[in-house]
């Protein structure tokens, strides 16, 4: 699939999961890529050198997202090191899980730090970049299921997802006169190394599945797929929505 721009950055590749099957993704299609990390240097390393194998420039760059101006300057990092960005992929994320009567101001603040005002700075510093080059863009933002649909225990991961939805909507809307596009993929059940040792129980997962009509949990190449449609021409003319991956959950 033909990708808008060579020139990509994906935030959130030091984990065995989402980000990283999203930039292996992105350098089979054709993209060089910035590779973002937070907590596993080491991972998003080895995560280059497989991307230099498949004949691509892999860029290793650590930032906590949750600083802004850590955030932006990254971006700016980024852009440089490739010479322009043409895909921006805001994954990183973070999720905690707490009834909502223990949820301490602390937890809010860090947790929409990362999620919500993090996706901002990245996206609006990246779209800066796109403008300033004249070429167009596009913005991908992984969001979830829960920007609409509640959960028990995560009451603050929930809102940080909603607000990452009406940005994205917010971002398209505004950025559309420069031909950038913004839009979102929101994962549903995803098995990665996060959740697999809880999926492994077969009660925990008959429990996880039992809504899902496809009666099966996603795989991060599922996520990623959409990611490349949505970073590709194909998608021109696709703004400001939401491919939802999950199974059915949200339908059923």
């Amino acid at each position: 699939m033909s990708l808008h721009s060579p020139l990509a950055l994906v935030t959130g590749t030091d984990s065995a999961g989402i980000g990283r099957a999203i930039a292996v993704a992105l350098a089979e299609a054709g993209a060089d890529l910035v590779l973002h990390w937070y907590r596993d240097e080491a991972a998003a390393h080895e995560l280059a050198g497989r991307v230099r194998e498949m004949g691509r420039r892999a860029i290793v760059l650590g930032a906590d997202l949750g600083d802004p101006a850590a955030a932006r300057a990254m971006v700016d990092q980024a852009a440089a090191g490739l010479g322009g960005l043409g895909v921006v992929v805001c994954n990183a994320g973070m999720i905690q899980r707490k009834p909502l009567l223990d949820i301490t101001d602390a937890d809010w603040t860090r947790l929409h730090q990362v999620n919500l005002h993090g996706t901002f700075a990245v996206a609006q510093q990246a779209a800066r970049h796109m403008v300033a080059a004249g070429q167009g863009g596009r913005i991908v933002m992984i969001s979830s299921v829960n920007q609409a649909h509640a959960n028990p225990d995560i009451a603050h991961y929930v809102a940080s997802k909603g607000g990452i939805m009406m940005l994205g909507r917010a971002m398209a809307l505004e950025l559309a006169a420069h031909d950038i596009t913004v839009n979102l993929v929101a994962p549903g059940t995803i098995e990665t190394d996060i959740n697999r040792h809880m999926l492994a129980d077969p009660a925990f997962r008959a429990r996880k599945l039992a809504g899902v009509p496809l009666r099966r949990a996603g795989a991060p190449a599922d996520v990623a797929a959409a990611v490349v449609y949505l970073a590709g021409a194909a998608a021109a003319y696709v703004t400001g929505a939401t491919i939802t991956v999950d199974g059915g959950l949200t339908i059923a």
